[in-house]
């Protein structure tokens, strides 16, 4: 798979605009998938980010603020972000106390690894089988932290039973996989490029309890 200045670009704009579609779909029809329709938006953020550091590949003064920008997005959001959309969208109130539980873990996840971020000398940079490796100069954390990352950013995706949720959940674990096997050192560069495109599949989740639940209704009667 080929990345490139121009193909981060093009993917902000294409996900800028998805998004903004999703967020009005989400505000008209199921207000509860507000956080799931803003992930577009998040992910044209980071392609954005990852535009200027493919601009300032060459200078290591310069990309630093972006290749920074671009590492605590990925370490630091998705880990809270995930699980706590999915609080939003649940509506079971037990699941939803689960999804919150797991926000608060990976609130103490996305600190920790901030934290080491903020401490390190830099990040620094190579370009492995065309896409971007982020190296942060600190000692790698321990296998739990890269375990429960996965678990945070996986699980209450796969776990959603709305069916848009559940299948870009699969989408972003099958990606995940396919990103260490082909190219390891640049997995979260190739890992958060696929989701970024697998997540136009929430748009389908939006709105989809409430029409579950209204068939229910009818059936019902």
């Amino acid at each position: 798979m080929c990345y490139s200045l121009e193909a981060s670009l093009t993917a902000a704009i294409g996900l800028g605009l998805a998004g903004y579609g999703m967020v009005t779909k989400a505000l008209r029809r199921d207000r509860r998938m507000l956080a799931f329709a803003a992930f577009p938006f998040v992910f044209s953020v980071h392609q954005l980010t990852e535009g200027a550091v493919w601009l300032t590949i060459g200078d290591w003064q310069a990309g630093q603020p972006f290749r920074f920008l671009y590492t605590l997005i990925a370490f630091a959001l998705w880990p809270v972000l995930t699980p706590y959309a999915a609080s939003c969208a649940e509506t079971d109130p037990e699941r939803r106390r689960l999804w919150l539980a797991m926000t608060g873990v990976g609130a103490v996840v996305a600190t920790y690894l901030t934290a080491r971020l903020v401490a390190c000398d830099g990040v620094d940079l190579s370009v492995v089988r065309h896409s971007l490796a982020y190296d942060p100069l600190f000692d790698r954390p321990p296998l739990l932290v890269h375990f429960l990352y996965v678990t945070l950013t996986v699980v209450p995706l796969v776990a959603s039973r709305r069916r848009g949720v559940a299948l870009f959940g699969w989408a972003v674990l099958a990606t995940f996989v396919l990103a260490l096997i082909e190219n390891r050192p640049a997995w979260y560069s190739v890992w958060c490029m696929a989701a970024a495109l697998f997540s136009l599949v929430l748009a389908s989740a939006i709105g989809e309890r409430r029409r579950s639940e209204r068939d229910e209704l009818q059936a019902q009667r």
